[in-house]
C-alpha cells in the first residue's frame, strides 16, 4: 500500500508567464484544463501559456491562472502515481479551492465557477477603492511580534499567517509605508517589502467581495470532503459542507492562518505533504511551520509528470 499524503496548493502571487506551457503538453493536465474553459474562459491557455507578466499579475487574470494549474499539476500528479491515497489537503489563500477538489468535495466545473466568480468579486472590489491598498511582507524572529506592533499603525492589519517567522500585512499604500518606516525608526526586529498587488487582500476592506461570494457559495453542490480539508481561515480541519461555504465565502475579509491550517494537519497524523506545481511554494516553508524530523516535504515540478 502507497504512502499516504496530504496535499499543499499555494495562493496568489505564485503566477509566471509561460507557468503551464510544459503543463500542457501532459494529456491529464490538458483534460482537466479544457474542461475549466467554460467557467475560466475561453483566453485560459493564454493565460498559461504568452500572457506577460504585468497582465497576469492582474487578480482577475492570476486567480484564473493558478487554479487551473493547481488542478493540472494535481490530475497530472495522480495519472502518474495512480496508487496514490490522501489523509487529507491544504490550500493556502484561494488554494483551497483546489485542496476542496483533490478531497472530491467540489467537482473540476464547481471549482472552475467558484474560482471565476471569486477572481471577479476581488477584481471589482480592487477597482472600487478610494485610495492606494496592497500587501506588505513582514518577517522577524516571531511573526507575533509583528502582529503585536501593526496594531500601532491605524490602517494595517495582519493579512496572512504563513510560518512561525513570516506573514503579510494589508492596509493603505500609506499605512504600510508609515508601518515600514516606524519599524526602521525605531529599530524594531522585522523586515518589512511593500508587494505589487491590487489590493489587501483577506482583510476588512474586501467586504464587498464577501457579500458576492456567500451568494455564489448557495448554488455550489459542495459534498463531505474524503479526507479533511485544513483551511486557512479557520486554522482547522473542515469536513461539513454548510461550514466550508462559510468559510469561502469569510476567507475574502478573515486573516490567512495558514500557519495554525499546516500544524492542524500534523496533529491530525499527516506527516507526507506533496505539492506537485510548477513553483511550489507552501512546501518550502514547511521547515518554518513543523518540528524537524516530524515530516517529509516532497515538490514535484512539472518535469517530472510528463
Amino acid at each position: 500500500m502507497s504512502e499516504k499524503v496530504c496535499a499543499l496548493f499555494a495562493g496568489q502571487s505564485v503566477q509566471e508567464a509561460g507557468m503551464g506551457k510544459e503543463l500542457l503538453k501532459i494529456p491529464a493536465a490538458k483534460a482537466v484544463i479544457d474542461r475549466l474553459k467554460p467557467s475560466l474562459g475561453a483566453d485560459l491557455e493564454t493565460l498559461l501559456t504568452t500572457m506577460p507578466d504585468p497582465e497576469l499579475a492582474l487578480t482577475f487574470n492570476a486567480q484564473r491562472a493558478i487554479h487551473a494549474s493547481h488542478l493540472g499539476h494535481w490530475f497530472a500528479y495522480l495519472a502518474k502515481n495512480p496508487g496514490t491515497e490522501l489523509n487529507g489537503a491544504v490550500g493556502h489563500s484561494m488554494g483551497v479551492v483546489a485542496a476542496l477538489v483533490a478531497a472530491e468535495a467540489l467537482t473540476v466545473e464547481d471549482s472552475g465557477r467558484f474560482i471565476a466568480a471569486r477572481a471577479k468579486a476581488f477584481s471589482d472590489c480592487c477597482k472600487g477603492f478610494s485610495e492606494p491598498m496592497g500587501l506588505a511582507a513582514a518577517a522577524s524572529d516571531d511573526f507575533q511580534d509583528v502582529a503585536d506592533s501593526a496594531s500601532e499603525v491605524p490602517g494595517v492589519s495582519v493579512a496572512l499567517w504563513n510560518t512561525i517567522t513570516k506573514g503579510t500585512l494589508g492596509g493603505t499604500a500609506a499605512a504600510l509605508e508609515a508601518y515600514a518606516a516606524k519599524a526602521v525608526a525605531e529599530d524594531w526586529p522585522v523586515k518589512v517589502k511593500v508587494l505589487k498587488v491590487e489590493g489587501p487582500y483577506h482583510t476588512a476592506a474586501f467586504a464587498p467581495a464577501k457579500l458576492a461570494l456567500q451568494e455564489v457559495v448557495k448554488s455550489l453542490d459542495l459534498k463531505a470532503p474524503k479526507v479533511p480539508v485544513f483551511m486557512g481561515t479557520s486554522g482547522k480541519a473542515e469536513t461539513d459542507p454548510a461550514r466550508i461555504k462559510e468559510l469561502l465565502a469569510e476567507q475574502t475579509v478573515a486573516c490567512e492562518k495558514h500557519l495554525e491550517a499546516v500544524r492542524a494537519a500534523h496533529a491530525a497524523g499527516c506527516r507526507t505533504f506533496v505539492e506537485a506545481s510548477f513553483k511550489p511554494q507552501p512546501v518550502t516553508w514547511l521547515g518554518d511551520q513543523l518540528e524537524a524530523g516530524s515530516y517529509a516535504g516532497i515538490a514535484v515540478p512539472t518535469a517530472e509528470l510528463a
